[in-house]
């Protein structure tokens, strides 16, 4: 999240040890995306609809500048419920302090939906019926369909589920840490989240717990019946686009009003064993930030290492005119291995 100048990464950490459990929201800043200082936790279990754990979720930035963060609470029967904290001080830079609004939860698994597989609320954004919407990761059983729920409220508190989701697709399984976002199709710049009209295309990415990776596709969105609609060139299933090849799972992408780009971080969990993480202190790491924009032939996503990572490199190498034979080795001076 960038906020007033500041950067702001939260992540799910256990503060009791590098093993998954005890699940709070550990929370970063930075001023520049290269050095950041670690803050006390953000969100914590401490009312009953998250007293089993602060799973995944969003932050949104409401018109009268002010933050919300929505999340995924575990209550005493292990339901995932929807819940919303806000910034204690507005006038603190680090937002350290959250508070917990008494009506959480504000977004319960009722009327059929599985209360165990419910989680991951998204950005919100703002229609052009002034209206807030998000959407929740899940999966319908009989089809092992994997949904995207959409939900619309009128004052950020009260959430109405929508008749029909966002999109779904069938065999694909639990969807998790969804991810909705508008690009531009016109120019390399990112667009906030609530951006609506002309020269925009939308990507809907989901985490699949099936497969652990992550898969996107780039379509359209018709405001007024709230559907995502699929390109005819991105393939629907676990078949399509990826973000990364590698190690790389519940990734989020956030807008950077400052330098008007959409920046996207995901996690590697590695492959220590746990013996292994607990042994050296931690487990899993954020991947390399990356600026992410829409292919001039809008088909596909471009990614880059964001700018300021640039400031990490050494003195620039070069060499030419040498001829490089088969089997041959040429001595590069001035570079050193780790």
């Amino acid at each position: 999240m960038y906020f007033n100048g500041i950067y702001h990464l939260f992540y799910q950490y256990n503060p009791h040890g590098a093993i998954w459990g005890n699940i709070v929201w550990a929370h970063s800043v930075s001023k520049d995306m290269i050095n950041w200082k670690a803050l006390k936790p953000a969100i914590y279990p401490s009312i009953p609809s998250d007293i089993n754990g602060c799973w995944s979720g969003s932050a949104t930035i409401l018109p009268d500048n002010k933050p919300a963060i929505l999340y995924t609470g575990i209550d005493s029967e292990h339901r995932q419920l929807q819940n919303i904290a806000y910034p204690k001080n507005l006038s603190d830079p680090y937002l350290v302090e959250w508070v917990k609004p008494d009506y959480n939860p504000i977004i319960e698994p009722v009327d059929g939906i599985n209360a165990t597989q419910f989680r991951d609320p998204t950005t919100a954004w703002l229609g052009p019926d002034n209206k807030w919407r998000l959407v929740v990761g899940s999966i319908r059983k009989h089809q092992n369909r994997g949904m995207a729920i959409l939900y619309r409220s009128k004052d950020f508190v009260h959430w109405t589920r929508a008749k029909h989701p966002l999109h779904s697709s069938k065999g694909t399984g639990m969807w998790e840490c969804p991810d909705f976002y508008p690009v531009s199709t016109k120019e390399k710049l990112g667009v906030d989240t609530s951006v609506h009209g002309n020269g925009l295309k939308y990507v809907l990415k989901v985490s699949l717990d099936l497969t652990r990776f992550e898969y996107y596709t780039i379509g359209s969105y018709r405001h007024d019946l709230d559907k995502y609609i699929p390109d005819g060139a991105t393939p629907d299933d676990k078949s399509g686009l990826r973000y990364d090849y590698g190690n790389f799972y519940a990734s989020k992408t956030f807008f950077d009003a400052g330098k008007s780009r959409r920046i996207l971080w995901g996690w590697s969990n590695e492959s220590d064993s746990q013996n292994d993480d607990i042994a050296k202190g931690w487990a899993g790491v954020q991947t390399i930030p990356r600026a992410v924009w829409l292919d001039s032939n809008g088909k596909q996503l471009i990614q880059w290492p964001i700018e300021e990572l640039e400031a990490l490199r050494g003195k620039v190498v070069s060499m030419k005119n040498k001829k490089l034979e088969s089997g041959g080795v040429v001595e590069i001076s001035g570079i050193m291995t780790s």
